[in-house]
């Protein structure tokens, strides 16, 4: 019981759903990718272009959870950029 009690609290967070859709886009792009002939090659860079606007979203999702990580990574690559 308490694994289906974790699987459905997996299943309800849209952010994991999202994850495995943007997961099978990337499976069928690069199945399309090999399996179409060269003159098709458009349909299979649609399909990586919309997975990697969903992979895009994704981490800025991670700026919208930690509002002062990107300050800090701004402070983080100006101290490295004195190093050198």
């Amino acid at each position: 019981m308490k694994i289906i009690r974790l699987g459905m609290k997996y299943v309800s967070d849209w952010w994991n759903i999202f994850d495995q859709v943007m997961y099978i886009i990337l499976v069928v792009a690069i199945i399309l990718r090999y399996k179409l002939p060269e003159d098709d090659f458009t349909w299979a860079r649609n399909v990586y272009a919309v997975d990697l606007v969903m992979f895009y979203l994704r981490v800025l999702e991670l700026f919208l959870i930690h509002q002062h990580l990107g300050p800090i990574i701004v402070m983080i690559g100006k101290m490295v950029r004195a190093l050198f």
